[in-house]
């Protein structure tokens, strides 16, 4: 198999993915380099890749800083020991080649359980221990999301609220602005947008950036203006295929990266949260009937 058909689907390329769309002209030419030739890119030197691209190394390097690589030498670490995966033709074949209704099913599947695994890869230990320590010490953690990310901040207020810790969430855009414009330094807000560029988004970042509130972003794009403001942002990686859009497989993994993120916290947190949840558990269970 040839090395552009088993083009690795590692957390550098991920990665590259993820701020392609704000990419300059030069930066692109670099990621289009690596990306076809991700194996070739990981024997070569700094010099070695800025001559094959037609570049300088300095541009080289301030590329790699740009994709959340502390230095070359980082980036080529991670891209050199990348796993092949799945050929992406496979993984994102489109329904309309599928012949039946279970190879339609099948190839939806396979296509979330390939941005599932690319969003685990693309997280880091760094972030989510910031994350989780910033909700563990919130007074209150705000829920923010419009269009479809409404439905994963919805999820997000429905697994925290039963932490104990207090918890807000509105989906009415009038309301959540007046709702950021009422939190503090010792609030936090989790803030989800597909792109990271709905101006009505980035119109409550604008507010809870003057109210000095942290941020924890989800977003499929690293380099988007919600990702750039945020204290902590988390990729949410997402494909397009025909008959769907990336924005339906983001959302599945949105709702995944806010169900790790709810374990971590209830798994770290103290004496208390431990009985609020236990509360939660029964009251619900009495509300279901049995067999």
């Amino acid at each position: 198999m040839s090395t552009h058909a088993s083009v690795q689907r590692n957390r550098v390329l991920t990665l590259i993915r993820s701020y392609y769309p704000n990419l300059s002209a030069t930066d692109r030419k670099i990621a289009d380099y690596i990306i076809q030739a991700p194996v070739k890119t990981a024997a070569q030197s700094i010099s070695d890749l800025a001559a094959a691209v037609g570049v300088s190394t300095a541009t080289i390097s301030r590329f790699v800083k740009r994709i959340s690589f502390n230095s070359f030498r980082d980036f080529s670490r991670e891209l050199t020991a990348a796993q092949p995966a799945e050929p992406a033709a496979t993984a994102f074949q489109d329904v309309e080649k599928q012949a039946t209704f279970k190879g339609i099913a099948r190839s939806t599947f396979n296509s979330i359980q390939s941005s599932l695994d690319q969003t685990s890869q693309v997280m880091t230990e760094a972030d989510l221990k910031q994350a989780v320590h910033l909700l563990l010490h919130a007074k209150t953690i705000a829920f923010y999301g419009l269009g479809g990310s409404a439905v994963a901040a919805l999820d997000g207020y429905h697994k925290f609220v039963r932490t104990g810790i207090n918890c807000s969430h509105n989906a009415d855009y009038d309301m959540q602005l007046m709702q950021a414009a009422q939190m503090t330094d010792q609030d936090v807000a989790v803030v989800i947008s597909h792109t990271g560029r709905n101006q009505q988004t980035l119109q409550i970042m604008a507010t809870l950036e003057a109210q000095k509130v942290p941020v924890i972003a989800l977003t499929s794009f690293g380099n988007s203006p919600l990702a750039k403001a945020s204290t902590v942002a988390f990729i949410s990686v997402a494909e397009e295929i025909n008959y769907r859009s990336e924005g339906l497989t983001s959302l599945i993994a949105q709702m995944s990266i806010i169900d790790s993120l709810f374990l971590m916290t209830a798994v770290h947190g103290n004496i208390e949260m431990a009985a609020s949840l236990g509360r939660v558990r029964e009251t619900i269970s009495a509300t279901r009937t049995d067999w």
